[in-house]
């Protein structure tokens, strides 16, 4: 692919994800994308046959991005990762950042209950994220990896949501609570004796 391709792209989907993070999958149009980007309809569908083929393409850049963040942390020591997730899951908390863009996951949620592809999308993409951070979890010596990867994963993705539900929550002590939770999921031993972490 071209590099000129490849920014008009870029560019045709930093416009779509803007649409929809404001109107939603459904309430944007084509034609209000295209005039973001200043092409034409005809010129868009050049790129993208289709709306469909356009939120599937935005889909798959969003949970690329996750994975790529998460990969992050691959090389990282034990101690790095679990005090890398633990200041991560903070920040969200604390200054009501989120890393995972609420609005459009929440989007790419909901399109995935009536929309096949985008589940699949999304399943696959998990899927990747499950099997990669759990192999992180196993070279820091840590028995139960499934189970801790979707406990924190569940956790990731349940905190924007109440922080939507309940904006008045009590953060600080909220989080203080939280932290020891957090460090049993990722081993509250990481000193590099896989027995005291199991």
């Amino acid at each position: 692919m071209s590099a000129k391709r490849e920014t008009r792209i870029a560019s045709i989907l930093d416009c779509a994800e803007k649409n929809f993070v404001e109107k939603g999958f459904h309430g944007a149009g084509i034609s209000g994308i295209a005039r973001d980007c200043g092409i034409s309809v005809g010129h868009l569908y050049h790129y993208f046959p289709s709306k469909d083929s356009l939120v599937e393409a935005v889909t798959e850049r969003e949970l690329c991005r996750q994975l790529g963040r998460m990969r992050e942390f691959e090389n990282d020591t034990p101690q790095m990762v679990q005090e890398g997730i633990v200041s991560t899951i903070s920040d969200i908390i604390m200054r009501k950042e989120d890393p995972f863009r609420t609005v459009l996951n929440f989007e790419i949620l909901a399109e995935a209950q009536r929309n096949p592809s985008v589940a699949d999308i999304l399943q696959k993409h998990d899927a990747v994220m499950r099997q990669e951070f759990s192999a992180i979890l196993e070279r820091a010596g840590l028995d139960s990896i499934q189970l801790r990867t979707e406990l924190l994963f569940t956790m990731l993705s349940g905190l924007p949501a109440r922080a939507l539900r309940h904006p008045e929550q009590e953060r600080a002590s909220f989080l203080e609570t939280m932290k020891p939770v957090l460090e049993s999921i990722l081993g509250d031993c990481w000193d590099g004796d896989p027995k005291k972490a199991k």
